[in-house]
């Protein structure tokens, strides 16, 4: 099944530029699934002829070693010299095997013409440090995660995909314009006990695709499994040269653990049994490998933002569930709350790329919002309340973020619930999660 993804429409219109395309993110998360879905619309809508793409793998070692001995020669290979007017596509998949990759993509960007390479890789690390110094201009990166909650429904429930699309444009409309809100009403959604089962079944096992296919339960996690074991055996082993993956994994599993809490350096030097600088490059290489993301504090004085201990939370939750061995339901677990709030930071990062960063907000009294955003160059508070409502209230430490920075408007996402009110001049929407 070859599953549609949402980042394909940013990436259509830069198909016919001159600069080369990078796309990263995780593995397994379907980046050779996306160049299949390129090439079918090359193919399909701009009438590109199927012997004018050519898609390889730099996990073929041979084909890896003719590219690093001669990038230009290995191109010319595969491109119709005769047809010089036709532009060629050659999309090179797992990219970061290459040996100064960059170096040698700007050869072929300064000597090879009517040519448009695609690469992906699984190190934003590798990709930055290797393309990006030579590939500045050349090169547009898009970044690729695990299947977020919209193409999960795409694949569980047409019906219900459609829902989340209308009520999440509407949503977006209200956050981004000056739209009016009539259209949220003061009560419980009618599709809620359809839409939390799917959101209870994608918080527990995340979104990498061959999960999400999996038709059972020993099969998620025999994919899970084997997805946690190249990726922290073998591929983050790798990068950090380690004789061992005993302190690797085992900071994995305490940071899993701790999906939505700020991070204290030291329980995590005494937890994984290193020192702080070799625990702050084993978070830098979970980082870029797409295993963790962390959230800096929201402060006025951008200074103090960097000065202060993040929260982290997790690329996919069911990998996250499989490291601390808990795939229960929510019924019988208590990091619920934690999983909501990862799942609304994921969406985050998609929603709001062009419109800044992502922070969360906490007083020296203990007052805590989830998200601090700018979607339009103005703050924009988020709280995930993943619990019932039957009238809109929001919480003392929501009401004390607005008194204190004068938001226009926030949103509080709730369990089934929608409605809006006004406080201290704030329009505060509460709305569903799983239409986010």
């Amino acid at each position: 099944m070859l599953v549609n993804r949402d980042l394909i429409n940013q990436i259509k219109p830069f198909l016919d530029k001159k600069e080369y395309l990078a796309i990263i993110g995780p593995r397994q998360a379907g980046k050779t699934t996306l160049l299949e879905l390129i090439k079918e619309y090359l193919i399909k809508e701009k009438s590109i002829k199927s012997g004018n793409i050519k898609a390889i793998t730099f996990e073929n070692r041979v084909l890896l070693n003719q590219f690093d001995s001669d990038p230009v020669a290995f191109v010319n290979s595969y491109k119709d010299i005769s047809a010089s007017d036709n532009l060629f596509y050659l999309m090179l998949d797992e990219f970061q095997y290459s040996i100064e990759g960059g170096q040698k993509l700007k050869l072929i960007f300064d000597t090879v013409k009517n040519i448009k390479i695609i690469i992906t890789g699984s190190s934003s690390l590798d990709i930055k440090a290797q393309v990006g110094k030579y590939m500045v201009g050349r090169i547009l990166t898009f970044s690729l995660f695990p299947l977020n909650f919209g193409e999960f429904l795409a694949i569980k429930n047409e019906r219900l995909e459609k829902l989340y699309k209308d009520s999440n444009k509407k949503l977006q409309n209200w956050i981004l314009t000056d739209e009016q809100e009539e259209f949220f009403k003061g009560e419980e959604d009618i599709f809620a006990s359809e839409f939390l089962k799917l959101f209870e079944e994608y918080a527990i096992w995340g979104g990498y695709p061959r999960v999400v296919l999996s038709e059972s339960i020993d099969e998620k996690l025999k994919v899970l499994n084997d997805i946690q074991s190249n990726y922290i055996l073998k591929d983050i082993k790798g990068l950090l040269e380690l004789a061992t993956d005993k302190n690797l994994l085992t900071l994995s599993q305490f940071l899993s653990a701790q999906t939505g809490n700020i991070l204290v350096y030291k329980n995590l030097s005494h937890a994984a049994q290193l020192d702080y600088r070799k625990t702050i490059e084993h978070l830098r290489i979970l980082q870029e490998t797409f295993i963790i993301d962390l959230v800096s504090p929201y402060f006025k004085n951008k200074q103090k933002e960097l000065s202060k201990n993040p929260k982290v939370y997790f690329f996919d939750l069911g990998f996250r569930n499989s490291l601390i061995g808990n795939t229960v339901s929510f019924g019988r677990r208590s990091d619920v709350g934690a999983m909501a709030e990862n799942i609304v930071y994921l969406k985050l990062k998609s929603f709001l790329k062009g419109f800044g960063g992502i922070n969360f907000w906490r007083s020296k009294v203990g007052a805590e919002v989830d998200f601090v955003v700018n979607p339009k160059g103005e703050i924009f508070p988020i709280e995930v309340k993943f619990s019932p409502f039957d009238k809109p209230a929001a919480s003392k430490s929501f009401i004390s973020f607005v008194k204190s920075f004068k938001p226009k408007k926030g949103l509080v996402l709730t369990k089934n619930f929608q409605g809006i009110i006004e406080k201290d001049g704030c329009k505060i929407l509460f709305y569903p999660i799983y239409y986010f």
